[in-house]
């Protein structure tokens, strides 16, 4: 997989945020991994979640019925570093996610010239993660955001599959994280809720509510994918999403097999041979 270039740089990795907001409950989890990491996670969700209908690049996570288990066991075998908060009063997700995202931004492993961030969505959702940084006085990497992200990019379907599970657990047993230590992959697993007039949380959210801070706009490469084998290459080379714009040049799959199978990432490359 080809570095990303953005903001006029090449960068080696991403940490991609997803959010959900289930009876009251929203749950942000963020997951930074360099490109080789993406290739083993993408294999691993095939490897765990292709018998329950998960085809990449193809399936979203609202098309999956899936144990909550295999979801976290898959979560738990990332080789990058995942950041998870989460908030229980019934605040609005367009505020909350991208201050969550912030606050993850600071715990995880995202030096700002080798990183991307990148968000599902249009353009505001990462006006809003630029607002959200300001506002807890963090410089952020560049920000892409992409439409549907969870159909280009591993991590970010992982993020939203596990943020849905995590908010179900919550709706079962609002205690269930208190006290719980986080080990590797897991940074930091955080009740945000404490916190709802005070430190970052609230500078962040009402950073975002009043649209204050800085909002830049780097360039970054988009294509308008509208199959398969359109999105497998985006995510080799690094493009974003969109609903508008010229395809990619390419729809080969053949250098992404081959780079798969140098990874030994042998099922996942067999599927993709055969799309």
């Amino acid at each position: 997989m080809r570095e990303f270039e953005v903001g006029g740089r090449h960068r080696s990795r991403s940490v991609g945020f997803d959010g959900t907001h289930r009876d009251g409950v929203v749950v942000t989890v963020g997951i930074s991994v360099s490109r080789s990491e993406e290739a083993l996670l993408l294999e691993d969700l095939y490897q765990s979640l292709h018998t329950y209908g998960y085809d990449p690049f193809r399936t979203k996570s609202r098309d999956l019925d899936l144990p909550p288990g295999e979801v976290i066991d898959v979560l738990n075998r990332c080789s990058g570093e995942v950041g998870v908060y989460y908030h229980t009063d019934g605040v609005n997700l367009g505020y909350a996610e991208p201050t969550h995202s912030a606050m993850i931004l600071r715990e995880l492993t995202a030096p700002p010239n080798d990183t991307v961030a990148i968000v599902d969505g249009a353009d505001g959702h990462a006006k809003k993660l630029y607002r959200a940084a300001d506002g807890i006085g963090l410089s952020p990497p560049p920000v892409a955001h992409c439409p549907r992200s969870e159909l280009y990019f591993p991590h970010l379907l992982l993020a939203d599959l596990a943020a849905g599970v995590i908010a179900d657990k919550l709706n079962e047993d609002v205690t269930a994280f208190h006290g719980a230590t986080p080990s590797d992959p897991i940074q930091v697993l955080e009740d945000t809720t404490p916190s709802s007039y005070q430190g970052d949380w609230n500078k962040g959210y009402e950073s975002v509510a009043r649209k204050s801070g800085r909002a830049p706009e780097p360039p970054f490469v988009q294509r308008r994918a509208d199959s398969v084998r359109e999105r497998v290459a985006c995510w080799f080379h690094g493009y974003f999403g969109t609903t508008n714009g010229p395809a990619p040049d390419s729809d080969s799959v053949t250098p992404v097999v081959s780079r798969l199978q140098t990874l030994e990432c042998r099922e996942v490359a067999t599927w993709l041979n055969s799309v």
